[in-house]
């Protein structure tokens, strides 16, 4: 496999410690992403924050985002 196992299980620990949410469904399928880490809004990261153990948050696939239509409703410039 290209991740080392112990690798990757850290990178899923720090994403899920900051927020992160895995898309669950569609083409971005076991994607993760965050509302406030988007391409052209570096002023968002600011607002983020790692919440408590008792903050974990649990998938919600009817909320996912698709971000193919979000790209063609709001394109980002330079990009």
């Amino acid at each position: 496999t290209y991740f080392e196992h112990s690798k990757f299980s850290s990178f899923v620990r720090q994403a899920n410690g900051w927020g992160f949410k895995r898309i669950t469904r569609g083409t971005d399928r076991n994607c993760y992403y965050h509302e406030m880490f988007l391409r052209g809004m570096p002023h968002l990261c600011k607002q983020m924050t790692r919440p408590g153990a008792s903050g974990k948050l649990t998938a919600d696939p009817d909320h996912e985002p698709d971000f193919y239509t979000i790209g063609e409703m709001f394109p980002v410039r330079g990009c």
